[in-house]
């Protein structure tokens, strides 16, 4: 009819289909500890790969954000990172104190000096070239394998923070500022399913 094929529209009446409202998964308590006690502690590459897992579940940054983030910008002591986020953004995302103290183990104890003098990003391979990407998705994914939590991944990560963090009495605009939304559409999701959880 748009094109001029028909003299009248046959679908007009047609309603268009809605689009289903996908479920927002998160972990269990237990996942959780399921996840941790599978990373070995004793060594440099263990106490890198807690940091960052416990950072993912502690503060809802998304995977690039975690990779490109700065050492200069880890203010641990204080209690915050600065993150670039999506559309050049900067935001302040706060970390706990279990985070705080795993965070500084590993600048202290395990981070490698860097391969270069610009290189500057917190979290390294043994190397000290920067943490890709894809090393942290493999790292997850085999986290998840020896955990039984097969589903583990870092978006799955942020969901549980955000749901989290509503059920221990966040509101939903600390949520979104944290979180980096531009809009509480996103943060509406993680309000429904904190509500079901409660």
């Amino acid at each position: 009819f748009d094109e001029g094929f028909t003299e009248s529209n046959k679908l007009e009446r047609l309603s268009r289909p809605k689009v289903p409202k996908r479920y927002v998964d998160v972990l269990r308590e237990d996942e959780i500890r399921r996840i941790l006690s599978c990373i070995r502690r004793d060594d440099a590459i263990g106490t890198r790969d807690m940091a960052i897992v416990t950072t993912l579940l502690d503060t809802g940054l998304r995977l690039a954000e975690l990779v490109n983030l700065k050492q200069a910008d880890a203010r641990i002591e204080e209690g915050q990172l600065k993150v670039m986020g999506k559309g050049s953004r900067e935001r302040l995302v706060p970390i706990g104190a279990s985070t705080q103290r795993l965070l500084l183990r590993y600048v202290y104890r395990a981070r490698p000096e860097p391969a270069a003098p610009s290189v500057d990003n917190l979290f390294l391979v043994a190397n000290g070239r920067p943490l890709s990407i894809n090393c942290v998705r493999l790292m997850l994914e085999r986290l998840g394998r020896r955990s039984g939590v097969t589903r583990l991944h870092a978006h799955l990560c942020r969901h549980t923070f955000a749901t989290n963090y509503l059920l221990n009495g966040g509101d939903v605009f600390s949520l979104q500022q944290i979180l980096g939304h531009s809009s509480l559409e996103m943060v509406r999701r993680y309000v429904t399913l904190a509500s079901a959880q409660v």
